[in-house]
């Protein structure tokens, strides 16, 4: 099991001399994003199912979301380690930071690692309990303020052991200010010790296009998923 960064990467190498030799457009990857299931039944259900999309549709990774607060932690963490251990899947792991201190992340991060995950989508998380949205200025809530923060918590902590991924937003976040700050603030994530980039929902692909020339033009180079 590997970073999800180093098998973008050498994915792309791979395809690309391949692509270009026979002046082909380059193939496709995918992953697929599970979350964690309420009972013990659901739970059995979801790793039947994972073990057979795996085996049949080959992803490039699997992700595993993280509820509010940690509220599905145990579960979260059963499901990624189940799938990285016996179905041979890399996962790409959810952490929030909203309510949570920063030792509880640090556990978590220590548990993740004793499951041989090695992959981290490192988030602020939803808005806390009675809040609809997030606001100018809002913070999560926990020690963590925000994702940038997270992201230095697992450099501290790790090193370069995690492949960390972080949120982009190809129709800007609601509680941005401007683009030019929502732009900035990415490349300060980048800088902090992100690898890669996965990108929240979007309706129109020229919106997701030209969202990929802009951060090219503020300098961010790393892979964008969307």
């Amino acid at each position: 099991m590997t970073r999800i960064i180093d098998k973008i990467n050498a994915w792309r190498k791979k395809h690309k001399t391949k692509s270009s030799a026979a002046g082909e457009q380059q193939p496709f990857y995918y992953s697929f994003e599970f979350f964690p299931p309420k009972t013990e039944a659901g739970l059995d259900n979801l790793l039947t199912r994972i073990d057979r999309m795996s085996q049949r549709l080959d992803p490039l990774f699997i992700d595993v979301t993280w509820g509010a607060a940690g509220s599905t932690s145990a579960r979260t963490l059963a499901v990624a380690s189940h799938a990285q251990r016996y179905l041979c899947v890399d996962v790409l792991m959810h952490l929030t930071c909203t309510g949570v201190t920063r030792e509880q992340l640090a556990q978590a991060l220590s548990q993740a690692k004793s499951c041989g995950v090695h992959n981290i989508l490192a988030l602020r998380g939803d808005p806390p309990k009675g809040k609809r949205a997030w606001e100018k200025d809002d913070v999560s809530g926990g020690e963590c303020d925000r994702a940038i923060d997270l992201v230095r918590l697992i450099r501290k902590l790790h090193g370069s052991y995690f492949g960390i991924a972080v949120a982009g937003h190809p129709e800007g976040h609601p509680a941005s200010y401007s683009p030019e700050k929502e732009m900035a603030h990415l490349k300060d994530k980048m800088d902090a010790g992100a690898d890669f980039i996965i990108t929240q929902f979007f309706y129109d692909a020229s919106v997701f296009l030209a969202y990929v020339r802009n951060c090219r033009e503020n300098g961010i180079t790393c892979p964008i998923l969307p």
